[in-house]
């Protein structure tokens, strides 16, 4: 299977953790969706779509698992997930401590988080869904908060990746996204803004990123993982690259994150 994924290299070293980003590519999906769309929220066939889940998990060598997802709507709801399901509710951030529990998050530019930590006695995995609205509204550092005041987990214990996503290079945006992230994040908010060619550019891993270590997350652990996926259609899903060329319909690719129940 020709399946695309992106992992941060130095956390292949941690025992029993499992994470990617995987691509469009490997699938069954057909048309706009072709080839390994993940979701089955947006047109597409569910039964190419189940295809796709048993053919990437067990290409990814995990076979036999659930990966749990949400119903994500642009908003700062966090879940947390205590047992295999197919689905934990409407939401744009996932938490458990479960082994055996692999969350996913589905993204077709929008930047997909995945963080994990690692105490004597909890073993914590988190996802995190961030368009422009939840980055506004502040998901990734509220994630933050809420996996320290419920899981007892340190923010500067944690370790995150930001996958692929829409880059500062295709991101034109307008002033009703620029304001208010500027009123809402201030310094942190233009620093990953660029004028160019009389448009506004949005950086929106950058803002996430320093909102990750705003809350307390150390910038070494810190990671981006994947290029833009604007620019490169064979390797990921664009929902603003197709909208621009007229079709507006695509599909969605995975970001995942467990710890195995042996690990």
């Amino acid at each position: 299977m020709d399946l695309t994924v992106y992992r941060v290299p130095s956390w292949a070293a941690e025992p029993g953790l499992r994470h990617g980003f995987v691509g469009r590519n490997g699938g069954n999906s057909e048309g706009a969706y072709a080839s390994l769309n993940v979701s089955f929220n947006v047109g597409d066939d569910p039964r190419a779509v189940k295809d796709n889940y048993c053919a990437m998990k067990g290409a990814l060598g995990m076979a036999g698992t659930r990966m749990v997802t949400m119903r994500q709507r642009h908003g700062d709801t966090i879940l947390d997930v205590a047992e295999p399901c197919k689905e934990a509710g409407e939401g744009d951030a996932m938490v458990t401590d479960a082994p055996g529990v692999f969350l996913g998050v589905l993204t077709a530019d929008c930047v997909p988080i995945v963080c994990w930590a690692r105490a004597a006695d909890r073993k914590v995995a988190a996802v995190i869904h961030a368009g422009w609205r939840g980055t506004l509204a502040g998901v990734a550092m509220k994630t933050v908060r809420h996996i320290e005041r419920r899981y007892g987990t340190a923010p500067r214990d944690l370790a995150c990746a930001l996958g692929p996503a829409i880059g500062l290079c295709c991101y034109e945006i307008g002033a009703d996204v620029a304001d208010p992230l500027v009123r809402e994040w201030g310094e942190r908010a233009e620093a990953a803004l660029q004028s160019r060619d009389s448009g506004t550019y949005l950086d929106l891993r950058r803002l996430n990123a320093a909102l990750l270590a705003a809350a307390g997350v150390p910038e070494e652990h810190i990671h981006l993982s994947g290029p833009c996926t604007a620019c490169h259609p064979a390797e990921f899903f664009s929902h603003r690259r197709e909208f621009r060329n007229g079709a507006g319909v695509t599909g969605r690719q995975a970001g995942f994150i467990g710890w195995s129940d042996t690990g």
